[in-house]
């Protein structure tokens, strides 16, 4: 297997760890909810879900170096341009896991724990509001490139593969979350890391020995 493909293996197996991560972070914060039943969990799970997203989430790095490598034979620039926004959005992205982790322990310390997760980031003010903005255009950019270039059949991947860019994977993920108060406390919150799972899961496989000889057709 060559080494983009296990870069993105690995990187799916980062994000993997970090929607775990999510969801220890939600369940710690969700278990104040009354209207949810769920048991009390330890402060300890809170700090171990913050840790796992925190070192997790930079590995999108190598992911995403991956698969700027299936971008580059159709313009070496565009290529560029994408690694260096999903890498950033994915460095602030650990920024945002951790603030979160802290959050929700004030939260905890103040007793004014028990809301809805989507509530309660609104409640933090503009700051960690700005964070999540910019990641989410950092990671739009990436995906926009990502579906422009494969979605016309100028890589290698076969352009269905578009469909799994991490931007319209969180909006479909977030969104089925939605109807339900259950999964709009867990999956909707954590559709950001389950998304870049699937992506580079989708990508890892695109990258592998299989896609070796699939012809790529330039653009300018």
């Amino acid at each position: 297997m060559t080494s983009p493909a296990r870069h993105a293996q690995l990187a799916a197996f980062a994000a993997l760890v970090a929607s775990a991560g999510d969801l220890l972070l939600l369940y710690v914060a969700n278990a104040q909810r009354d209207e949810l039943g769920l048991p009390q969990a330890g402060r300890s799970w809170l700090w171990l879900g913050g840790t796992m997203g925190v070192v997790a989430i930079p590995f999108y790095v190598l992911g995403y170096r991956s698969v700027s490598r299936l971008v580059t034979a159709a313009s070496a620039r565009a290529a560029q341009v994408l690694f260096v926004a999903g890498a950033a959005g994915a460095l602030l992205g650990s920024v945002i896991h951790g603030l979160t982790a802290v959050h929700i322990a004030t939260q905890l310390d103040a007793a004014t724990a028990g809301r809805d997760p989507l509530e309660s980031l609104v409640s933090w003010g503009p700051f960690l509001l700005t964070l999540w903005a910019l990641a989410g255009v950092l990671v739009v950019v990436a995906s926009a490139l990502f579906v422009w270039f494969v979605g016309r059949g100028t890589t290698m991947a076969p352009r269905l593969a578009a469909l799994a860019n991490p931007a319209l994977a969180t909006i479909v993920l977030a969104a089925v979350g939605l109807p339900s108060v259950l999964l709009r406390s867990f999956l909707t919150p954590a559709a950001p890391n389950i998304a870049h799972l699937i992506f580079f899961a989708v990508c890892s496989r695109v990258l592998g020995p299989s896609s070796a000889g699939r012809p790529t057709r330039r653009c300018s």
